[in-house]
């Protein structure tokens, strides 16, 4: 039984009851007939509504007519009756709207109408009217109650229909404008726009780009110009000011050289909201006139740039979505019949008279072993998510842990985590990378430790993953099974604007074992006490 039905029967018991109990207590024959009648037309009206697919607001509308008739018709006895038409009204005020109300209560004057303007019932029709019209008008404003309370709370079979309706209706537009839009909705490809806006205004020798995270933190989007990594950084006195009054501020550098002794901080606004800054360098201070077209043109930008988070984090979602849906089916199928094949294989060797074929279904039972396993990491691989409230700490150590103890490798992890966090993006796919490396390091490179060292202070952030298996020379040599992940792993580097560095373990003259490093943003940016300006 639904919620509806449940109040549908709680709303009808009720009354009747109260009715029920007044006629038996004053024994009057035509209350007892016209609540025998009501009874038998709110059951018919539960039945209906609970094992067909009528709409409840056509259910309710002929509840309403039928019962104001067999109320009229025995009217006046029937007097105590009449709390009934309250019913009907009240359950579509609270299950649609006010036009439901007014049409089931249309109805149910309709009905009692009918009958007192044709003699129908013992009293006149002046008399009849003077009884039911105030029990008309009280279920009229039930209803509105009812439909004002259905609006606030959300009504039991409607307003899920109805977000579910308005969802598909913003994905469907998103969609459309995501197609026509010439810039399309990647936050990097915006920055790297409104970087070259800036530069084209002030003709700056670098610039960067931060957006706020979650966390307060102003991370890094994007850079231009020599060496602007190592030296904008999202902190100082001219950050601060250009925050707090969202407007620009800029001053000069007493050690800059020529090209960077006058620094901008300019604002990116999303309406009343601050989404970020940009900290540009260049040789003097800007013009006023082309720093308020500038202002004009960041605005659009900063609309645009704040459009593409979201969109990041709608897709962030869907993704999610979908890499859990593929985990559950690889889960209850293939898996699943990979390991009944196990099950063949050991009935086959326990029943197997020869040597040599006990030997082979050993060495097929022993493969199929592997690849369970392999499989139950890929499933982990796809279930590892950023949690928002534990963060990429959280999610890198127990995906390491996890995969030491069902790999055989020796993990050492070394975290070192702020209490900030980077942006959810970067986190997302500074955890995939890391995935990736030390995926290829369990299935290729025949190593018995795996060393991974995380280190985050937002905006900078570094993994490094290492292995003391074949090497990086014996890996190159040949067709590679894993190049095709080592191209994914940089693809997703320059999504986030990291670098990625692949080479021979550190510390090991033999040359044995590969390191796996990315890096995003720069160390100096760590050693303030929030890893940059907190807004």
């Amino acid at each position: 039984m639904t919620q509806s039905d449940r109040l549908g029967l709680a709303a009808r018991a009720f009354f009747l009851a109260t009715v029920l109990g007044l006629a038996l207590a004053f024994r009057e024959p035509a209350a007892l007939q016209g609540t025998v009648l009501v009874i038998g037309i709110g059951a018919v009206a539960m039945i209906v509504a609970h094992f067909s697919v009528i709409n409840q607001r056509w259910i309710l509308l002929v509840e309403g007519f039928f019962a104001a008739l067999a109320i009229s018709v025995t009217l006046p006895g029937s007097e105590m009756v009449l709390p009934y038409l309250v019913v009907p009204v009240l359950l579509a005020g609270i299950g649609g709207a006010v036009r439901d109300v007014e049409l089931v209560a249309g109805f149910e004057v309709v009905g009692l109408a009918i009958v007192l303007a044709l003699g129908g019932g013992a009293e006149s029709t002046a008399a009849g009217l003077e009884l039911a019209a105030p029990w008309a008008v009280a279920s009229l404003g039930a209803g509105f109650v009812g439909a004002w309370f259905g609006q606030l709370r959300g009504a039991p079979s409607r307003v899920d229909g109805a977000s579910y309706e308005s969802a598909r209706r913003l994905l469907s537009q998103l969609r459309t404008v995501a197609r026509r839009l010439s810039s399309g909705l990647d936050p990097v490809s915006l920055a790297e726009q409104a970087l070259t806006a800036v530069h084209e205004q002030l003709g700056d020798a670098r610039s960067a780009l931060f957006v706020r995270t979650e966390g307060g933190v102003l991370s890094p989007l994007g850079y231009h110009g020599y060496d602007a990594k190592q030296t904008l950084l999202p902190s100082g006195h001219l950050v601060e000011r250009c925050w707090s009054e969202m407007r620009p501020a800029h001053g000069p550098q007493p050690h800059g050289r020529a090209e960077t002794r006058w620094r901008t901080v300019l604002p990116l606004r999303s309406g009343t909201r601050m989404i970020g800054v940009v900290i540009a360098d260049a040789p003097e201070a800007p013009q006023p006139g082309a720093l308020d077209s500038l202002l004009r043109e960041l605005d659009e930008q900063a609309l645009r740039l704040d459009t593409a988070l979201v969109f990041d984090e709608v897709r962030s979602l869907a993704t999610l979505e979908e890499r859990q849906r593929v985990a559950r089916e690889i889960h209850d199928g293939v898996a699943q019949e990979v390991a009944s094949l196990g099950y063949a294989l050991d009935e086959l060797v326990a029943t197997a008279t020869d040597d040599k074929r006990r030997q082979q279904l050993t060495d097929v039972r022993s493969e199929v072993s592997r690849v369970v396993s392999e499989l139950r990491l890929s499933i982990f691989d796809l279930r590892s998510e950023i949690s928002p409230a534990a963060g990429l700490g959280s999610a890198l150590s127990n995906y390491i842990r996890t995969v030491g103890s069902r790999s055989g490798l020796t993990v050492h992890l070394t975290l070192d985590e702020s209490p900030t966090r980077l942006r959810t993006e970067v986190e997302t796919e500074l955890l995939r990378i890391a995935q990736e490396a030390v995926t290829n390091a369990r299935k290729h490179s025949g190593a018995e430790n795996l060393w991974v060292d995380c280190r985050i202070r937002p905006p900078f952030a570094r993994i490094t993953v290492q292995d003391d298996g074949t090497g990086l020379a014996d890996v190159l040599t040949g067709p590679r099974a894993d190049s095709y992940g080592l191209h994914i792993m940089r693809e997703r580097a320059e999504r986030i604007n990291a670098t990625l560095d692949i080479g021979s373990r550190d510390k090991n003259p033999s040359g044995r074992g590969t390191r796996v490093t990315v890096t995003v943003g720069d160390e100096s940016s760590s050693l303030t006490p929030n890893g940059g300006a907190r807004v």
